[in-house]
């Protein structure tokens, strides 16, 4: 059963691992929690049903685009609202208030556009494969490769690039970076089109593992949110570990008993790691 919870565990934490990756850079840059990442989920599950269901591209064909445009629309919304607020000392408090309502926006008005009906997307040829008593879809084999080759590359850069050095120099002194040449503006606009290119990628799968909802990305935030303080501010490494526990934590629970217990459970050990995080603190 624990070789069962830890391989459908790390199925399960595909998206999460790509929307909490992605959630953790715009903490890490701008210092303040984006609910609107929410929308960067949802409008990438939107995307691809434009180009797989309504323009007829193959899936696997239909993911990249979907992705670009996640990206291009998490920028476009870091330009027209957020840049500004930043330029002008709104605090992080008021930031999270300002995303609270960019993303009520975003999601009212995609229903208003394309309504409030669950569609789903036209899913390739499934095939069942099992190897070593564990079974799973050529799908979900699919998902969680480029999971992790996203997550890698995500890596790569934040750790090893010259974008990547410039992103933790402006979030740890952000004069002292402006004052050493580094552009905020080119490096975060880069950051917000990574991280709104993860969150893409995270809706197109669950989009295709379950249905695709004006609300996909508002019911992963909250367990994106926590996963990302728990892993620690900006940890992208701390953030890949921690979905894939949490993943595995609720699909041992859900073989065992049900699923809402699983989420529960799954709170509940969030609660306890701050907490004693907290105490050893103090």
């Amino acid at each position: 059963m624990l070789v069962d919870a830890v391989f459908i565990g790390l199925l399960e934490a595909s998206p999460l691992i790509l929307a909490a990756m992605g959630f953790t850079l715009i903490f890490y840059l701008n210092g303040f929690m984006n609910i609107a990442y929410a929308e960067s989920i949802t409008y990438g599950a939107y995307f691809a049903v434009l180009f797989n269901v309504v323009l007829g591209a193959h899936f696997y064909v239909a993911i990249a685009p979907s992705m670009l445009l996640s990206g291009l629309l998490s920028v476009a919304v870091y330009l027209a609202i957020f840049r500004p607020a930043l330029d002008r000392g709104v605090g992080p408090t008021e930031m999270i208030i300002l995303s609270v309502g960019v993303s009520f926006m975003l999601r009212y008005g995609l229903v208003l556009v394309v309504g409030p009906e669950n569609l789903f997307l036209n899913e390739p040829n499934i095939t069942y494969l099992s190897f070593a008593g564990l079974g799973a879809t050529n799908l979900q084999l699919t998902a969680l490769a480029l999971v992790f080759a996203m997550a890698g590359l995500l890596y790569w850069t934040i750790y090893y690039t010259g974008l990547g050095e410039q992103m933790r120099g402006l979030a740890n002194n952000h004069d002292l970076a402006m004052a050493s040449g580094i552009n905020p503006h080119r490096t975060s606009v880069a950051i917000w089109f990574i991280a709104g290119c993860a969150g893409g990628l995270s809706g197109i799968f669950s989009g295709v593992f379950a249905q695709v909802t004006p609300y996909i990305g508002w019911n992963i935030i909250l367990i994106t949110m926590l996963v990302t303080i728990v892993a620690g501010i900006g940890s992208v490494r701390g953030a890949l570990v921690a979905s894939i526990v949490a993943g595995i934590i609720m699909a041992f629970i859900t073989l065992v008993t049900k699923p809402l217990y699983a989420e529960v459970a799954l709170l509940l050990a969030f609660i306890g790691v701050l907490t004693y995080r907290g105490a050893k603190a103090t």
